[in-house]
């Protein structure tokens, strides 16, 4: 196992490194400081060569030039709250509202605008790079200070995990429900024909049309929102009314907690990522609109195209503050909160359509 760091560049003045953790079976992950941003997820291809599994830049600056997020850590809160409002324990707070009059992931000044500190460990079978933050509410505008660890680790099994920690202000109670806005694209294509998507979901929320959930469940069985067996995810696309998805599905439901929240495959390579999460939600959102200023790394210059990857985000429900039955995003004062998500990289050739 392997632990290198290196100068990525800079942002705004301040210097950018990236940190590549390679485990026993040839499997690399890297991550930059900057937005603690998950960067690359490496593993060996047909040809002897690495592929990235995930979409990503050639900059630090082309992470920031657009709002796809890609890749970046999303605090103190992923997806939406709705007007910017919500009460927190009897308490009525404003937050910084950058979309449509709401707040979306953290506000204007949310995780993934910081460069985090950062250090590694290592011990047999895992490596880890460990960032941190003090994140403030004079910069933020969410209530209270915290102390934010993100920490990536690799091991031996092909795992990635990523762990979201906090520790609360004493003073005040705010809220915490991070995530990671990666993009996926297992295939050598410039689109999603070849993925296969199986979703471990009760049903998924219906949304207004600032995309903030209205409180109702519905259930996709036999419309395009169907993953609960697997399905070509570029016809769902197709299927779809919307002409794509920008939507939370439900997750971890009674009696479907020790199953993986999703599987997404690549029926051409068979290259496949197993998604495991201790919460109640993935966002999916199938990148929906034209991008003709966004240009991937793997595109070698050519503007990338709409549809190109899919983001896969797990976390607890959109607006959860502001609907009773959501789950609890609550971090009360002087408290700890954990949150995990898990990676698995596998490739069963032998068994492809």
């Amino acid at each position: 196992m392997d632990i290198s760091t290196e100068r990525f560049g800079e942002l705004n003045g301040e210097k950018v490194n990236k940190i590549t953790l390679t485990n026993d079976n040839g499997v690399a992950i890297s991550c930059l400081t900057m937005g603690a941003l998950w960067h690359e997820f490496l593993v060996p291809a047909a040809d002897g060569t690495k592929q990235n599994l995930i979409l990503n830049y050639n900059t630090v600056a082309e992470y920031y030039s657009n709002g796809l997020c890609t890749n970046q850590v999303i605090g103190r809160v992923a997806g939406r709250i709705k007007n910017g409002k919500c009460e927190i324990n009897g308490e009525q707070v404003t937050l910084p509202q950058n979309e449509n009059g709401n707040t979306l992931h953290g506000g204007p000044h949310g995780f993934n605008t910081y460069n985090w500190s950062f250090t590694t460990s290592a011990n047999r079978n895992s490596i880890s790079v460990i960032f941190q933050k003090q994140v403030l509410s004079a910069v933020d505008g969410f209530p209270g200070d915290i102390l934010v660890t993100v920490i990536y680790t690799l091991d031996n099994s092909n795992n990635v995990t990523i762990s979201f920690n906090a520790l609360g202000d004493d003073k005040v109670d705010t809220l915490f429900n991070p995530t990671n806005h990666v993009y996926f694209n297992l295939s050598n294509r410039s689109d999603l024909a070849s993925h296969e998507l199986k979703i471990n979901s009760d049903g998924y929320l219906e949304l207004d049309e600032k995309l903030i959930p209205t409180g109702r469940i519905r259930h996709g069985e036999g419309t395009a929102y169907d993953f609960t067996k697997g399905a070509n995810l570029y016809e769902a696309i197709q299927q779809n009314e919307k002409g794509g998805f920008d939507d939370a599905f439900i997750v971890n439901g009674p009696g479907k907690a020790v199953e993986p929240i999703a599987v997404l495959r690549d029926t051409q390579s068979g290259n496949t990522v197993t998604i495991d999460s201790d919460r109640n939600s993935l966002i999916m959102y199938t990148m929906n609109d034209d991008l003709p200023d966004v240009h991937f790394k793997r595109d070698n210059g050519r503007p990338a195209k709409k549809q190109e990857g899919v983001a896969l985000e797990a976390q607890t429900l959109p607006d959860a503050i502001n609907q009773e039955t959501f789950g609890d995003i609550v971090l009360p004062r002087g408290a700890k909160r954990s949150y995990h998500i898990k990676y698995t990289y596998s490739n069963d050739k032998n068994n492809l359509n």
